[in-house]
């Protein structure tokens, strides 16, 4: 789903909430973002990717913490997905 919103936000405008829903539901909400890196990481990694590269290009804007925030769960997912930690 969340590379077919970025598919839909790159040929049409799309407001920010959607990505804002979609940034909220699945990342930011700790019990919801526990459950999908436990039960599917490569999963979570890809929803927060695809919410890093719709803010990096211009598709949706949000602020600098929630971007921080991403970008830190980004690397956390990436850890785990390689088993790092």
């Amino acid at each position: 789903r969340m590379t077919a919103m970025i598919g839909w936000a790159a040929t049409a405008e799309v407001d920010n909430f959607v990505f804002d829903q979609a940034a909220e539901r699945y990342a930011l909400d700790e019990e919801v973002a526990a459950k999908l890196q436990k039960n599917n990481p490569e999963a979570f990694k890809n929803v927060v990717r695809r919410l890093l590269e719709a803010s990096g290009r211009g598709m949706w804007e949000t602020d600098d913490e929630t971007i921080e925030k991403l970008k830190s769960l980004y690397a956390d997912a990436d850890d785990l997905v390689e088993q790092v930690r």
